[in-house]
């Protein structure tokens, strides 16, 4: 009983999991933790001279569990960060999109988004995941 448990629990998780895509065109191939932070934190906006675009899902839970996991923030520590950067007239806000218009979106050449691993599509790779 415990191993059916366990293994429940193992097939839960890895469908869970949170990848970073791209188009698998791009000259992305991988990117470190670090990177994807400073990316969608504003920071930064190319990796190795290519100039990146990062969507955001509108899936309420996926996005708090990126925040969480590959962000190091709560949802509302990254809503205060964007509305400073917002409100100084730093960054734009950006928008969140639907799942399809992430699909659609990433058709274009270095556009990165996070979606659940279980989503993940051929014409897509990976290039960042957690261990």
């Amino acid at each position: 009983m415990k191993s059916i448990l366990f293994l429940l629990l193992n097939i839960y998780l890895l469908n869970a999991q949170i990848v970073i895509v791209t188009n698998k065109n791009s000259q992305i191939n991988s990117i470190p933790k670090e990177l994807v932070q400073y990316v969608y934190l504003g920071k930064i906006d190319k990796l190795k001279e290519i100039k990146v675009k990062a969507l955001l899902s509108d899936d309420e839970t996926l996005h708090q569990d990126f925040c969480k996991e590959i962000l190091c923030k709560s949802e509302s520590q990254y809503n205060s960060y964007w509305t400073r950067l917002v409100f100084t007239g730093k960054k734009p806000i950006h928008k969140k999109l639907e799942f399809k218009e992430i699909v659609q979106k990433l058709q274009e050449l270095n556009t990165i988004a996070y979606i659940k691993r279980e989503d993940l599509r051929s014409e897509w790779k990976v290039i960042y995941e957690q261990d």
